[in-house]
């Protein structure tokens, strides 16, 4: 860190739950898992020193670098685990024309008290087959699902899944006037399989979807900030910590590359967010040095720790407000 200090380096965010110093940092891990941060020797002093190991020794355009760097290392992280999926073979949206392996009609939505959520369906089960007495359907297409419940409604079939590893079969009775846009079993598919690229191709590949990702994540959080402000209403869909570790769970159960496309999205969300200018984020930190440069002196130390203050607990609030909607839509 341009031979700055670490005096700590956390998981999440405080208060913290525990650590262990090595050396002269202390690694701690602390209650709120989303994000995490580095505490720099003389982040927020005011005093003056010539002392290089201190932050507040080093000119406004080291200190950007060093903030920068947490953000853009969130990037790359999302890069190499996108580059190194893409050789291993992404889970992809596949037609008949694609060349892939693994192909399979994959739920990629429940809605809530559909019979296919009060029957156990869960997002990202695979179909494999429809039964109805003697007669067994084969799952190859998305019709093959379509076809088969249309001829049942009002009848208990069986649905038989994979998750993960393991074979599940559930009883089900699809609706005869289901709700507008859910249909009979209130379920979303989409037919998979996984994609491959050759090695050279995948830096490429990689740096494409990063880039597709970033752009639907800012999108994404544009719309939440937008929504929040406008509405005072947190979007349903945001998740918190433990609709994530609900996620992550479920991501999981269907393997390690689920898991790995999981973590690389996080991470891209995370530096999104970070990147936000909103004070206690980098973002936040970051416009108040382009403040500093554009006034030729420095913003007042007091004035910067409640900025940063407010920021922190106006985050915490958030959180533990989309972490509440969570449990709710959970249990």
């Amino acid at each position: 860190m341009r031979g700055m200090r670490v005096d700590e380096f956390g998981f999440g965010f405080p208060p913290k739950i525990f650590g262990k110093k090595w050396g002269e940092t202390e690694y701690t891990f602390n209650l709120f898992p989303f994000g995490g941060f580095v505490k720099i020797w003389g982040e927020d002093e005011v005093e003056e020193t010539d002392n290089m190991r201190n932050f507040i020794a080093h000119g406004t355009g080291s200190k950007f670098i060093v903030i920068a760097a947490g953000v853009m290392m969130n990037i790359l992280l999302a890069y190499v685990l996108f580059t190194i999926g893409h050789i291993a073979g992404l889970p992809t949206a596949v037609d008949d024309e694609t060349l892939a392996r693994n192909v399979q009609v994959q739920i990629i939505e429940v809605a809530a008290l559909s019979p296919a959520a009060d029957a156990g369906v869960l997002s990202g089960d695979t179909i494999t087959y429809l039964a109805y007495n003697e007669e067994r359907i084969s799952v190859q297409n998305i019709e093959d699902v379509q076809d088969g419940i249309a001829s049942h409604l009002g009848e208990q079939i069986t649905l038989g899944l994979m998750r993960g590893d393991e074979e599940i079969t559930l009883s089900i009775t699809p609706r005869t006037h289901p709700p507008e846009g859910e249909g009979a079993l209130g379920i979303a598919m989409l037919k998979t399989g996984i994609v491959s690229v050759p090695w050279y191709r995948a830096p490429w590949e990689g740096l494409k979807t990063t880039a597709a990702l970033t752009s639907a994540v800012t999108g994404g959080l544009w719309s939440f900030f937008a929504n929040l402000f406008h509405t005072g209403e947190v979007l349903g869909e945001v998740a918190g910590p433990v609709g994530i570790a609900q996620v992550a769970g479920q991501a999981g159960r269907l393997g390690f590359i689920y898991l790995l496309q999981l973590t690389a999205l996080l991470s891209i969300n995370l530096a999104i967010l970070n990147i936000l200018p909103i004070p206690a984020l980098d973002g936040g930190r970051m416009l108040f040095l382009i403040i500093e440069k554009l006034r030729g002196r420095p913003i007042s130390a007091l004035f910067a720790q409640r900025a940063h203050a407010t920021g922190f607990i106006a985050l915490i609030l958030l959180m533990i407000i989309i972490t509440y909607k969570d449990i709710v839509r959970i249990f």
